[in-house]
């Protein structure tokens, strides 16, 4: 096999383990949502994905299912092993005893209890170990989890429904409902894919909004107000903890970075924030996102509609700041529009690190 044609194939099955990866992503954190695929001579032997905390590691899962067939096998994982024992037994300890001649990954986990310990230990036990195969893939598959273990505050997911002349409401506040039903249904999986939901006093007071994940199989995430003035009453949805918990900042010391310091230490990995239009502008004033994702629906609000973010002003056109358009999707009538920030764009095109 030349070295084009192995390149080709390892990045084949390096991607099937990110795909299965992908299956975790509501359920495995605060883990990072991992795939593993075990190959020999081109056939696959073995597959997994890690589903939940304390549950077994994808390379458990699939090891298991290649047995014996293992040794002498390549275990492609979507993320460096951990050598550590946390919930789980060390994942490099079963690939070692599995007698796989080879371990491919992607990059390596910054988490501090890994941070190139596993590709270390699966060397000094004679494994080969490729890293870099599908690196753009996997960086872009747990860009939450990685940009989480390295800063220690949460990924930040800016959303709003607009309408096609860029309002978030009618001129009487009305805004029910400015996209499809099918895009309403993407705002569940979105929620779902973050563990916190954030909204200012105001959104709470007005919308009265109960942040919760309808059916879909996550647990429910933390519902945050940030109320500097305390105003907020403790009736309503939101303080009904049978839907889920909820966590308020008051005080008028409160700022952005206190809020994503807090919830990064409670395992926030991506925090969606779903308004008001003060909040989102507060934190693309203070470049604190990392995503925008809009939806935009097929309606027009007028001169007089409110907008996105009203306290954000932008002097001149060349100092207008400038997002990557990572992905369009259409549902129904309305599409959905992912932007992410020059930093995490560039960090998708090159080396991830530790």
């Amino acid at each position: 096999m030349s070295r084009n044609d192995q390149q080709q194939l390892f990045s084949f099955f390096m991607r099937l383990a990110i795909q299965l990866g992908e299956k975790g992503r509501l359920t495995a954190p605060p883990n990072p949502w991992v795939g593993c695929v075990i190959v020999k001579e081109g056939e696959l032997l073995g597959k997994g994905y890690h589903c939940a905390p304390g549950e077994p590691h994808a390379e458990v899962v699939a090891l298991e299912q290649a047995g014996p067939l293992a040794r002498g096998a390549t275990a492609f994982v979507s993320l460096e092993p951990c050598a550590h024992h946390g919930r789980t037994p060390p994942c490099t300890e079963a690939l070692i005893e599995s007698g796989v001649k080879r371990v491919v990954i992607p990059l390596l986990d910054p988490d501090t209890q890994v941070a190139g310990q596993g590709v270390k230990r699966l060397e000094e036990a004679g494994i080969e170990v490729l890293v870099g195969v599908a690196e753009l893939e996997a960086t872009r598959s747990l860009l939450p989890y990685l940009h989480h273990r390295r800063t220690q505050t949460p990924y930040v997911v800016l959303k709003s429904a607009m309408s096609l002349d860029g309002k978030i409401a009618a001129s009487d506040g009305s805004s029910k409902w400015i996209t499809s039903e099918e895009a309403r249904a993407d705002v569940q999986r979105l929620r779902a894919e973050s563990q916190a939901i954030l909204i200012g006093s105001e959104t709470a007071r007005l919308d009265q909004p109960r942040l919760t994940v309808r059916d879909l199989p996550a647990s429910q995430p933390l519902r945050v107000v940030i109320d500097r003035r305390g105003r907020l009453s403790r009736e309503g949805p939101l303080f009904d903890l049978k839907l889920g918990p909820t966590l308020v900042f008051t005080g008028q010391e409160v700022t952005l970075e206190s809020v994503l310091q807090e919830l990064g230490k409670r395992g926030v990995m991506q925090l969606l924030v779903e308004g008001g239009s003060e909040l989102h502008a507060a934190f693309l004033r203070e470049k604190r996102a990392h995503k925008l994702s809009l939806y935009v629906g097929n309606c027009l609000l007028g001169e007089k509609g409110r907008a996105l973010a009203p306290g954000f002003e932008v002097l001149s056109i060349d100092r207008a700041p400038r997002f990557e358009l990572d992905e369009v999707r259409r549902f129904g009538q309305s599409v959905r529009l992912d932007y992410l920030l020059a930093s995490d764009a560039e960090s998708l095109a090159k080396s991830s690190g530790v």
